[in-house]
Formats: C-alpha cells, structure tokens, sequence
C-alpha cells in the first residue's frame, strides 16, 4: 500500500511554499499518497488543505477586540511585538503560536509519515513535538529551525539588541526538539551548506542528516529557442539582457542594493539591459529597468528565463533558490556570490559566475566575465543537465527513501 505523506508548511506560496508543492507533485506522481496542510492556501492546487480557521462568533468577538486596540490572539499579541521591534532583519518568527491542537488534525492522524517545510507561526513547537506520534521527515528551507527568531545568521549578527527576544524562541525550539527520539526524525537539507549548518546546530544535530535538492517540473523549465521570445517580451537585441526579480528591494539578504549599484553604473548600463520581474511601486522604479510585472504563470516565466541572457542573483546568504534552478533549466547562466547553495550548480565558465567577493564591485566583475564569454555557454546542455538531475521525479524518489527509511 501506497505511503501517506502530509505536507505541514505555513502557505503553498513563496519560496518554500513552492518548493513543497513540486514536491507533493512529484510524490503524487510516483504513486505516493501526498498532501499539504497549510496555514494560508494562496493556490487551486489538488491535495492543498486549509488549516481551518474560527468559528463565525469567535472572528465577530476578534473584531470587538480590535476596535478596542486589544490584542486578540497569540498571534496578533506576536504581531504587535514584531511591528516593535527596531534594526534591520529580513523576518522574525515566534516558536509559541496559538495552534495547539495541530498534531491532533485528521490529516496529521491518516498520514505514515509528517513532512515539516517551512513552519514559523503555525507550528507551536512545545505541543506540536510533545504530542505528534507520526515519523517525521523535516525539510529545511532557511536557517530558523535550528536558530531563535532570526531566520538567517547576519540578521542575527546584526540585531544583538533582540538577543533576549530571540533566545526565548531559541530555548522553546531546544527544548521541544532535543527531547525526541534520534530515530523519531529525519533532516534534509536542499543544499549542502545548510546541510553542514543543520547537521552542526545544537538543535538539530542529533538527528540524521540528509541531501536532497529542490526539483522542478522539467516539462515546463527547458531549453527554449531564445530570439522568438526576446521578439514576445520586446527585449533590446543590442544589448545583453539581465533578468532579476524585484519583490526584495527591503531585503539585505537578497543584495537588491547591488543590482541598484549596477544599474547607475555607465560601463554596466551602456551593454546591459535589466529587465524585472515581480511585484515594485512605481515610486521606486528605476527608469533604466524594464518591468515585466508580477507573473504568475510557470508557463510564461519559463518563457521569460530562455529569453534573458544571464540571470542576476546577488543573495548574501540562500539555501537553493527556486529562480537559480528555474534559470538554469531553460539555459540561462546566473551569476551571484560564491555562497550557499548557488556554490552547489554554479560552475564559474559551465553555467555562470560566482563571485567571492560579496562586494558590487565583485558582482559587476563576475558579470562582466559571463557577459564576455556568452557565446561560449551551451544553453541547451545547461537546461538538459538541470532536466535530467533536479526534476521533481528525481527528488520524489529520493524523499521517498527517507520515509521508507523512517517508518522501518
């Protein structure tokens, strides 16, 4: 009989959100019984299941209590302590939530196995552990899960005015989590660095680590004839073309900074064009930049990947980026730090450039270096390499190792 994986991660959007989805697919697609229980369902996808919300009177009564400026459940109580806080950090997360009935969820009961993705205000730690009896499988997707509130180490570096907020969260997570079982739970990491983080973590490291990459959906991210689709997008053929996503101008973590350097850079703007995809207010729009908008369609941002000619992607710190996976599987080189999971598929002069200085000046050396040898990349191996390894089927057989390997 086919194996029941549940899926626990807060919404079946964004990074994390995204990468568990191709996974459930994958798992649905090799005969595997997948589904997800999240806290916010933002798709149509089959298999996804809303975490359900209060009754009608308990939401009327949440209302009373927010016309009178009254905090209305752990939740907003967090919220209103988030929106306090002061410094530059990209997320903060509390490891209590008022979900304390989680592990008893009918889904939770049927399923053979538990997969953790990304859970920060949805799962409360101390009840969710005590009371789980199910194997569980806990997919990493940033750094949260081993460390407080912080969601990536530099944000911890740079806030030391929060430690004491932060290290409550960090005891509740160690005290809810190193009193399971070592058998109880296998860890897998996308990418070997955070791997190495997790396996080395005094939260996590007394369970078995494991490596599995991100997969995509390799029917739709391939190798695409390039010049039809820069004609679609009404690309500038006499420029090489960079494409980014712009939903992160906040984020210091994701380096939009450089790319704005870049931008107002003479030697970079006269060769290159910067074309955006996501969603940006027109206030902080650059007029050097190209904005395709928010696209929502896999289909028509595959499109867009085969039309550029590099992928520009300056994180400081990142685990696997779903945009590197997604641009390499239709041919297009990246080019970045020399950090985190990128380290992992980017070979500099195979299929883009790394740099090792986290610096502008850095990046624009490792684009240059890409934009001068252009011709030299096989768009089509790129894509056919990235096809054959980090499609979704690849991905699901190898996780379906682990919960064999956990329910033995």
């Amino acid at each position: 009989m086919a194996l029941k994986i549940l899926h626990i991660t807060f919404s079946d959007s964004g990074g994390a959100g995204t990468a568990a989805l191709r996974l459930h697919k994958g798992l649905n697609g090799i005969g595997l019984q997948s589904k997800i229980l999240v806290l916010e369902k933002r798709t149509q996808t089959t298999g996804v299941f809303e975490y359900p919300k209060k009754n009608r009177y308990f939401i009327l009564f949440l209302r009373v209590l927010k016309k009178m400026r009254l905090p209305q459940t752990l939740e907003h109580r967090n919220d209103n302590l988030y929106k306090s806080f002061d410094g530059e950090f990209e997320y903060f997360s509390f490891a209590r939530t008022s979900f304390i009935n989680l592990a008893e969820h009918p889904l939770v009961k049927e399923c053979d196995v538990v997969n953790l993705h990304w859970i920060p205000n949805f799962v409360d730690y101390p009840t969710f552990f005590e009371k789980l009896e199910k194997p569980i499988v806990w997919t990493q997707h940033d750094m949260n899960a081993f460390q407080g509130g912080f969601h990536y180490r530099e944000d911890n570096i740079r806030n030391p005015h929060l430690f004491a907020i932060n290290h409550v969260q960090y005891l509740c997570k160690l005290g809810s989590i190193t009193n399971l079982p070592s058998s109880k739970m296998i860890v897998v990491s996308p990418s070997k660095w955070l791997m190495n983080e997790a396996r080395s973590s005094e939260i996590l490291r007394g369970f078995r680590h494991f490596h599995i990459p991100n997969g995509l959906d390799s029917s739709v991210f391939n190798f695409k004839k390039q010049q039809p689709l820069k004609a679609k997008f009404k690309l500038d053929t006499n420029k090489i073309t960079v494409l980014f996503i712009s939903e992160t101008v906040k984020s210091i973590r994701k380096g939009f900074k450089h790319i704005l350097e870049l931008i107002e850079d003479d030697e970079v703007s006269s060769r290159f064009q910067f074309v955006a995809v996501g969603r940006i207010k027109k206030s902080q729009r650059n007029k050097k930049v190209l904005y395709l908008g928010s696209i929502h369609s896999e289909e028509e941002i595959s499109e867009i990947y085969s039309a550029a000619d590099i992928y520009l992607l300056p994180s400081r710190e990142d685990n696997f980026p779903n945009v590197m996976l997604e641009s390499l599987a239709s041919g297009t080189p990246v080019v970045g730090f020399n950090i985190g999971g990128l380290k992992d598929l980017i070979v500099n002069g195979q299929n883009g450039y790394l740099s090792d200085e986290m610096s502008t000046k850095g990046l624009k050396e490792s684009l240059l270096c890409c934009a001068n040898e252009l011709n030299m990349f096989n768009r089509k191996q790129i894509a056919q390499t990235i096809g054959n390894n980090y499609n979704i089927q690849v991905q699901a057989k190898a996780y379906t190792q682990m919960y064999q390997e956990i329910t033995i």
